[in-house]
Order: structure tokens, then sequence, then C-alpha cells
């Protein structure tokens, strides 16, 4: 498994390498709150960072890390766990997502935000992490319901008919083939006859006994076997963040170097320019 942890990080730091050169501290904006990613996480202690790395640039990094511990952790589950398998798919089921913005991205843009940061004052229009929590257009048609049950809508539908059966009637066989028959005989046989059908249709046969609904509540066997599979869920996380930890520090001369020179300069120009922005303070 190390050697496996040990081949993503070093393919997410190389896509993150690549990134980096796009990204310019004008397009940064302040935070209105910590970000749970990076605030006290490991991994940024792994990586070298310190508190002079803008916090997009740590994001970026530290989001693609993130992700190969939810990807370690689904294969393992999926192979592993199958109660926990079977409550996600559940899960996965119920939300029935139409649309993923955040799949088949090139891998420089995987494990970054979907929307930036707003601004305050000024909303957004839509989010795609809006639009991806949206549910899916099956393309189902709502029923008219003028139309429903085969009932005219009102009086001006009964005209209609009128007028179309004697249209028809005129035509003397201009737009119809010789075999066409009239709504009434073109009634298949074995069928009853609108007027000698029930009034009341019969309604849906009673529920059997022998197949009673499926009770959707767990035993306290299957309850405890979830709770040990959970349990050896988040072992294997642990183990496989520990595992990504010690493979990032060997990149730590790579991810230095890139931000001595790509974002370093950046952040000297912004301070050296708030300097020259700022007024000397009046002398007493």
């Amino acid at each position: 498994m190390a050697e496996q942890i040990e081949g993503r990080v070093s393919s997410a730091v190389d896509a993150w390498l690549r990134w980096l050169p796009r990204w310019h501290i004008g397009t940064a904006r302040g935070r209105t709150r910590p970000c749970r990613v990076c605030l006290g996480s490991p991994v940024a202690t792994a990586a070298g960072f310190d508190h002079d790395v803008p916090h997009a640039v740590q994001h970026a990094l530290l989001n693609r890390m993130r992700q190969i511990v939810d990807d370690d952790v689904d294969e393992y589950t999926a192979r592993n766990l199958p109660l926990v398998t079977r409550e996600l798919r559940l899960a996965e089921a119920q939300e029935a997502r139409g649309y993923r913005p955040d799949q088949g991205l090139d891998p420089e843009f995987q494990g970054l935000d979907l929307d930036p940061e707003p601004e305050p004052g000024q909303p957004f229009l839509f989010t795609l992490a809006g639009l991806a929590g949206m549910p899916a257009d099956d393309g189902i048609v709502p029923p008219d319901p003028t139309v429903t049950g085969g009932e005219p809508a009102g009086p001006t539908a009964e005209a209609d008919v009128e007028t179309a059966s004697q249209d028809v009637d005129e035509l003397d066989g201009w737009l119809l083939p010789p075999d066409w028959t009239t709504p009434t005989e073109a009634v298949p046989p074995g069928v009853a006859h609108p007027a000698e059908r029930p009034e009341h249709p019969p309604g849906p046969a009673p529920r059997s006994e022998s197949h009673p609904t499926p009770e959707s509540e767990y035993s306290d066997e299957a309850k405890a076997a979830l709770r040990h599979e959970i349990t050896l869920a988040g072992d294997h996380a642990e183990a496989v963040g520990t595992s990504l930890c010690l493979a990032l520090v060997q990149h730590r001369s790579r991810i230095a170097e890139a931000i001595d020179r790509l974002v370093a300069p950046q952040v000297d120009e912004l301070l050296a320019e708030l300097s020259r922005a700022l007024e000397q303070p009046r002398s007493r």
C-alpha cells in the first residue's frame, strides 16, 4: 500500500506544480471563516508550509492529498466492507445527482474548489456546487390536467370533436385510405365498448399477507457489525494518512523551490505596493 500511496502523491505533486504558475495573488480573496481542510492539518506540516504561504496555494495541494485518502478508503470499503458499501450506495441512490462538475477534470484541476469564495453583498446567480446538488432530470413531462382521464376540458372540446367529424365526412376519401374506419368501428374484438365498460373499475388487488413489507430497521447484531466496519474504515483512513504524510515529506524540496520561485515574488511585490500606498504617520 505504501508504494501505491507514494506514486499517487508524486503524481498529485506534479499536477500541483503544473498548476502553480497559473495562480496569481491578485485572484485571492479574504476568507470569512477558517478552512477545515488546512487549519491544523498534519499534511501541511509534512509539505513544509508555514504561515507565509497563501491559503489558496496550500489548499490546492492539501485538497489533492485529501482526495487520495478518500479514493483509497473508497476502494478498501468496496473490497472489504459490504455493510458500509450498501449504506453508501443507498445514500447515493437517494441523492440521485444528475450533474457532477468535479468529475472528468484534467489532473491540474482535480481537487480544487468548484466555486470561489463569495464576496460580501455580491451573491452568485448560481454555483457549480449548487448545480451538483440538484436532482437529475429524467425527462418526465408532468401530465396535462386537461387531458388526464380522457375527458374533454370543457364545451369547446366537444365542439372541436364535432367539427372534426364533419370535416372527415366531407373528405370523400381524398386523405383517408379505403380501409379506414371510424373510431367506434376500430375497437378491437374482445375489448368492451366504452359504453359497455363498468362505471367503477376494479381497484388494485389487496396485498398478500405472504409477502410482508420488508423492515428497514437493523437488528442489534447488524448494528454491531456495521459499527465494526465503520471502525475499520476509520483505522484504514488513519493508516493511509500516515503513509501519505511520510511520502509527502520526500517532496518538500520541490514544493519549497516552487514557492520561492513563483509565490514569494508575488507576495513581496504586493507588500511593497502596499507600503508605498500607506501614508507616513504624522509626527507630533
